[in-house]
C-alpha cells in the first residue's frame, strides 16, 4: 500500500481533487466546476469526487490537505473566497473530516499550497525566501521565510493581491479601491479589455492590437509594482509566478519581467530576486495541499 494524501484545490471556476504520494505523484484526480449557484449542488459534487477518488486501489490515505482561494481561516476551518458565492463563509475543513473520515485536516491558501510545492519540488527549490504567486481569476500569494513554510496568523500570509498599490483606484471585489487583483488579474484584465477571459486578450495581443497590449502592460506594470513591496518587506530572494494567466506566458511572461527588473532597478538592498515561471504546471496547487497533508498527518498541524 502506498501512502497517499487527500488533496483539494479550490479555484474560482473548478475545484480539484485527488490523491497525493509523499513524492508529490498524483495518483488520482478528478475536477467538479465551482461556477454553480447551489450550495447543495457543490456540495454533493465536492462529496462525490472526495469518495471517487478515496475508492482509489493500493493505496492508503493518511491525511488531508486543502488549498483554497481566499481568504480563509485556518483555525476556524472556513473559507470565503470573493468568486465563489455559496462557499461564502463555509466551514469547508469540518464538510472534508465529515465525507472523508479522516480526522486531520489541514486549510492553507491556493497560492501557499502554489507556494509550497514549488519549494519543495519545483521552481522554488534552494530559496531561502520565497513568494509564490497564483495570477487567474484572483491574485494570490504564499510564503518561505528563512527556508520554513509561513501561512500566517490567520492562514492568508503572502495574499499580496489585496495589497493597496494605487491610491484610490479602481474598486475591487474584496470592497478595497486599489488593490493588486484589480488590475492585474486575469478577470479584471479581460474586464478591462471587454472580453470574458484572458486568453481573448492574450490572442488579441499576440495579433497586435495595440489596446489588449495595453491592458496586459497595465496589469503587468501593478502586479510588479507589487512584487517590488513584497521583496522589500520580506527581503525575498525568489519569486514563481503560476496560475491560468501564465498559460499565456510567451505574451504575458516578458513584459511581466520587463516592469519588474524596472521596478527592481532602484532598490538596491536585496541584492538578486529571482523572477521564476512555476514549474509544476496546473497540478501545482494540488500538489501543495497533498504535502501539506502529511504536515497535518506528521505534527497534527
Amino acid at each position: 500500500m502506498k501512502d497517499a494524501s487527500l488533496a483539494i484545490d479550490v479555484g474560482a471556476t473548478k475545484v480539484a481533487v485527488g490523491l497525493v504520494a509523499r513524492d508529490g505523484q498524483v495518483l488520482a484526480r478528478t475536477d467538479i466546476s465551482s461556477k454553480v449557484d447551489s450550495l447543495d449542488e457543490l456540495n454533493a459534487s465536492l462529496a462525490a469526487a472526495i469518495s471517487s477518488v478515496m475508492a482509489t486501489d493500493g493505496v492508503e490515505v493518511v491525511g488531508a490537505g486543502i488549498g483554497s482561494a481566499g481568504p480563509i481561516d485556518k483555525d476556524k476551518g472556513t473559507i470565503n473566497p470573493v468568486n465563489i458565492a455559496p462557499w461564502v463563509d463555509f466551514s469547508l475543513v469540518d464538510f472534508v473530516k465529515e465525507v472523508s473520515g479522516i480526522a486531520d485536516v489541514r486549510i492553507i491558501g491556493d497560492a501557499s499550497a502554489l507556494a509550497y510545492a514549488e519549494f519543495v519540488l519545483g521552481a522554488g527549490r534552494g530559496a531561502t525566501n520565497l513568494l509564490g504567486i497564483v495570477v487567474s481569476t484572483g491574485i494570490g500569494g504564499g510564503v518561505v521565510l528563512n527556508g520554513d513554510f509561513h501561512v500566517g496568523r490567520t492562514g492568508n500570509a503572502g495574499y499580496i493581491g489585496h495589497a493597496v498599490v494605487v491610491q484610490n483606484g479602481a474598486l475591487c471585489a474584496c470592497g478595497q479601491r486599489g488593490c493588486v487583483e484589480a488590475y492585474a488579474s486575469g478577470t479584471n484584465m479581460a474586464k478591462d479589455f471587454g472580453v470574458s477571459g484572458f486568453e481573448e486578450v492574450a490572442d488579441a495581443a499576440r495579433s497586435g492590437d495595440a489596446r489588449a497590449l495595453a491592458v496586459i502592460e497595465k496589469g503587468a506594470e501593478v502586479l510588479a509594482l507589487g512584487l517590488l513591496n513584497a521583496v522589500a518587506l520580506m527581503d525575498l530572494d525568489t519569486i514563481v509566478v503560476g496560475g491560468g494567466v501564465m498559460s499565456a506566458d510567451d505574451i504575458y511572461w516578458p513584459i511581466l519581467v520587463k516592469h519588474f527588473e524596472k521596478e527592481m532597478k532602484n532598490l538596491n538592498f536585496p541584492g538578486k530576486v529571482e523572477l521564476k515561471k512555476a514549474t509544476l504546471g496546473k497540478d501545482s496547487g494540488l500538489v501543495g495541499a497533498g504535502l501539506v497533508g502529511f504536515i497535518s498527518q506528521e505534527k497534527g498541524a
